[in-house]
């Protein structure tokens, strides 16, 4: 029987050969390297000339604003003006969508003339003026002819300062809007967003293939080696959480939502067990662990199943020792405090806010004050009945469950009247009520929380953990909640021109 072998013309052919993922990183460094090496040099960096911070309503620190608004640079040089006003203290409707822009122009006219060229028909040259109205929710950028941007430029800006300004973060929108001017004012040709498309989609293809070298490698590895030393801590513990669970009251309703927790955390150390049986022991590890798909999301489940496991059994431990009243149990009442003491001193806000209210307003604000002075009180005489084996721990936190349904009906009632103040119509109405949903009364990890979670839904009316802390987070994301509902599409282009002739200065508005 023969057998057939490769010729040797065969055996000396070249073999092709991939590039190697070194080569193709260093041919697109070298891509985006390139362009960078030929294009001119970048335009002078120059400080605002001058800065003046106008602020009528007290919203902003003029002198800190000032401060970090002088060392932006610009690309030639400029008289950085701020303007933060009201509308309406120049006679201006604020539902007319052109009224910043008219209280800008008005404030020029009347109390600063050197921001308007010589014969007033436009913005002086040289100056970039920024606006802001905290109250009626307008933002706009202005400016002299010679340092103006395109129509879309100026809604850039504005775009820039918009996220700050939902947050109420008036000095960081202002200095957003700021930086953003300054980078697209003058801005060379080389740093246009349509001559930096090939080089940017070389730096994303770069930054694509080192992140899946080294960035989700090392990430994959960092969670496993934060969770291995938990996930043992955990089953150290295991033995003492188990006996903790085994020895909750049977007839405490509190202790039903440790005892489910506990069943919880038994799936969990199953889960964790069959997700460490699959990860490789840390010295061998080999240096490519963590680049597959599939390994990474062993790591970030097993992460996040020793996360819950190790606040599980500190939660299981701290129910037993506060349902039996030994071992940490005064710190886990305070724990259980906690929430209601958040209410007591949210309780200033609605005092301060309380002049600006309704009669009906303040009638319920009064009645919510008294009630917090009681519950403050309540607060104390149940603590030290508790110390004094005068209650029972679950008729204590049952006692705290009738304090926080007190005050989270004081709460909807203030609520409702404030809802009567700011809704014009039904729809309104249930727009500031579907916000209930999006305000925040703080997130705690106790018991009550626990048994809260479980029959959530099921009693009627308003209860909130921290009911007035809640309140102070609706109230705050109220106003926003209604503004959307009736400009849906602020936000978007800005709005030019002014009422009147006789002005073209550039620059537009818009609301946020």
């Amino acid at each position: 029987m023969s057998t057939s072998r490769p010729s040797s013309a065969a055996l000396d052919a070249p073999r092709t050969r991939r590039p190697s993922r070194v080569v193709l990183l260093l041919l697109a460094l070298l891509a985006v390297l390139l362009p960078a090496a030929l294009a001119p040099a970048p335009a002078r960096a120059e400080p605002p000339a001058s800065v003046e911070v106008t602020d009528t309503t007290r919203s902003v620190d003029p002198e800190i604003l000032e401060h970090r608004l002088a060392e932006i640079d610009f690309r030639t040089e400029v008289r950085l003006v701020v303007l933060v006003l009201d509308v309406t203290e120049h006679d201006l409707d604020p539902a007319d969508d052109r009224a910043l822009n008219d209280a800008v122009l008005d404030h020029a006219r009347s109390s600063d003339p050197s921001l308007l060229s010589a014969d007033g028909s436009h913005w002086a040259d040289g100056t970039v003026i920024l606006a802001l109205d905290p109250e009626n929710r307008f933002l706009g950028s202005y400016s002299g002819e010679d340092v103006k941007l395109t129509e879309e430029q100026f809604a850039d800006v504005q775009d820039a300062m918009r996220d700050p300004a939902r947050d109420g973060d008036w000095d960081r929108s202002v200095e957003a809007g700021a930086k953003k001017y300054a980078s697209l004012l003058l801005r060379p040709w080389w740093r246009h967003p349509a001559a930096l498309v090939a080089a940017a989609a070389v730096v994303v293809g770069a930054v694509v293939a080192a992140a899946s070298t080294l960035g989700l490698r090392l990430a994959a590895r960092r969670r496993v080696d934060r969770a291995l030393p938990r996930h043992q801590d955990v089953l150290t513990k295991r033995a003492i959480t188990d006996a903790a669970a085994r020895t909750l009251p049977e007839h405490s309703a509190y202790a039903q939502a440790a005892v489910l927790a506990h069943e919880r955390y038994s799936q969990d150390l199953e889960e964790a067990a069959r997700l460490r049986a699959a990860l490789p022991e840390p010295a061998e590890r080999p240096w490519v662990w963590g680049l597959r798909g599939r390994e990474r999301a062993t790591a970030t489940d097993f992460e996040r199943v020793v996360e819950r496991l190790d606040d599980a059994d500190d939660d299981i431990l701290a129910a037993a020792d506060l349902l039996h009243r030994s071992g940490e149990w005064r710190a886990v009442w305070d724990r259980e405090l906690e929430p209601l003491r958040d209410s007591l001193a949210a309780l200033g806000e609605v005092e301060e806010d309380r002049g600006e209210m309704s009669t009906a307003e303040q009638a319920s604000a009064d009645r919510l004050l008294t009630l917090g002075d009681g519950i403050a009180r309540e607060l104390d005489r149940l603590t030290a009945r508790l110390e004094n084996d005068a209650i029972d721990p679950d008729s204590a936190l049952e006692e705290l469950d009738t304090l926080t349904r007190e005050l989270s009906a004081a709460v909807e009632e203030l609520a409702e009247h404030r809802i009567d103040v700011l809704a014009e119509d039904d729809d309104e109405r249930e727009v500031l009520r579907d916000a209930f949903e999006d305000a925040d009364g703080g997130e705690y990890r106790s018991l009550r929380a626990r048994r809260h979670a479980l029959t959530r839904g099921t009693s009627p009316g308003l209860w909130q953990l921290s009911p007035v802390l809640w309140y102070s987070s609706w109230h705050r994301e109220s106003g926003s909640a209604l503004e959307t509902h009736r400009s849906p599409s602020s936000g978007g282009g800005g709005v030019t021109g002014y009422s009147g002739g006789g002005f073209s200065g550039a620059g537009s508005s818009s609301r946020f």
